[in-house]
């Protein structure tokens, strides 16, 4: 599968898309959530968006990102 252009999480017609599976997003896709820094997506559980946000730099963002993914597998993170 193809990354695609980061899309906008704030349309609603976009999220009810990715919910429903019409628009299938890749782990870690950059999506943007607003304006500023773009977000990863991770998953869709129970009609609910995982993304991971901006977190002040690149490498907490990332840390994030992995925290998420663990959780969304149903892994305990490693503290």
């Amino acid at each position: 599968m193809m990354f695609i252009k980061a899309l906008n999480m704030w349309d609603n017609v976009t999220q009810k898309a990715v919910i429903s599976g019409q628009i299938k997003l890749q782990t870690g896709q950059w999506v943007m959530c607003g304006n500023g820094h773009l977000s990863r997506f991770v998953c869709v559980r129970n009609k609910v968006i995982w993304l991971a946000h901006w977190q002040g730099s690149g490498k907490a963002t990332q840390k994030r990102f992995n925290s998420l993914l663990q959780a969304s597998k149903g892994k305990k993170e490693n503290v």
